[in-house]
């Protein structure tokens, strides 16, 4: 800087470089970006810390003291043996005195326990740190707990869906939005009587029986992609491998990812043994199917349909030669193997009955 001084003859000369005079730093010289910086990592939300060459905390973070539930101002001036549990404290000073001898630092994954025992996980650095006062150790980590605890349970419900579809017997098919059979489980190609890689990539709709059921499941299926509905149950008759067919309970659902629907989740029930060629039952005789499951003689059946005895007789002969059943139990039986009648309605009603959703 500029000041007065004086020349040889205590004459004042203006102008002339003056030596500034030194002082010692305080904190006051301290630039503004270290007392921010000091803020930010006091609340980062990886937890920090700074320690001596004995262990002692000199400086931690609110998100490393909270790794132990308590307040930085707790744990600083504590020693690892106070703070965590022996076989703990032992492993972290360890790994302090292989940091400050090597100089080096190191990266790694580590597996502790709170003092109340639970287990926590963290992944990160250990390094040194020299501001002329002596050797510390600093270390910054990120907390892995919660991560490694959902990955476990997602793990953990990945095997329990893949044992329900694989080890269950359940039939269980996915399907891309547009209808293409993505995976099957053994129990739906058994149910179907084909080979998984026959049924994976093929469409839906080339396992329907009919060009009508194909147009329902079409409108059903426009309905869960666009979110109109998140499931829906109800029957159809599929063809199987063998050229015969089957009535299947199908409960559909939609699976999100991200929050966008992904696929379709399907699961097949069997509402009938396999045949060829099922009988079609007239509306009339349809009824009379179920009062007779439920058990009606023939004069109740009569009057409920209000007909009479000749016309009832008529109807039980007609169904005894659709069903090819010679008694009342058989035409029951028969109607129940071929998915006439749903096995898992009571009172019996027709598979095909409304009010299935």
């Amino acid at each position: 800087m500029y000041a007065d001084a004086e020349d040889g003859h205590g004459r004042p000369e203006r102008g002339r470089w003056a030596a500034p005079t030194r002082r010692p730093p305080g904190p006051q010289d301290r630039p503004e970006s270290a007392h921010w910086f000091e803020a930010i990592a006091g609340f980062a939300p990886a937890p920090a810390f700074v320690r001596d060459g004995q262990g002692r905390y000199l400086w931690v973070n609110a998100a490393y003291a909270h790794l132990y539930r308590m307040a930085p101002d707790v744990v600083i001036g504590r020693t690892v043996e106070e703070i965590d549990t022996p076989a703990d404290a032992a492993m972290f000073r360890a790994l302090d005195r292989e940091v400050l001898q090597s100089g080096r630092p190191v990266r790694h994954t580590l597996s502790f326990h709170h003092p109340d025992g639970l287990p926590r996980q963290v992944t990160g650095h250990r390094f040194v740190l020299d501001a002329g006062c002596g050797p510390r150790v600093g270390g910054i980590y990120v907390d892995l707990t919660e991560h490694t605890r959902t990955l476990e349970e997602r793990n953990v419900a990945d095997e329990e869906l893949h044992a329900l579809r694989e080890r269950s017997g359940l039939a269980v098919v996915a399907l891309d939005l547009s209808g293409r059979v993505r995976r099957v489980s053994g129990g739906a190609a058994r149910l179907l009587g084909s080979g998984r890689s026959a049924l994976e990539g093929s469409w839906a709709t080339e396992h329907l029986d009919d060009d009508g059921e194909v147009g329902t499941v079409r409108g059903i299926w426009a309905d869960l992609v666009a979110g109109r509905t998140p499931r829906y149950s109800g029957s159809v008759v599929c063809r199987t491998a063998s050229g015969g067919h089957r009535v299947l309970r199908t409960d559909l659902a939609v699976v999100r990812r991200h929050g966008a629907p992904d696929h379709i989740a399907a699961v097949l029930t069997a509402l009938s043994a396999e045949f060829h060629g099922r009988p079609r039952v007239s509306p009339v005789q349809l009824r009379v199917l179920t009062s007779m499951a439920a058990g009606s003689p023939n004069t109740t059946i009569a009057a409920q349909l209000g007909l009479s005895r000749q016309a009832l007789d008529y109807h039980l002969r007609r169904l005894g030669g659709v069903l090819d059943a010679a008694s009342r139990p058989a035409m029951v039986a028969r109607a129940y193997a071929l998915g006439i009648l749903d096995a898992t309605a009571w009172p019996p009603r027709a598979v095909d009955a409304p009010g299935r959703s």
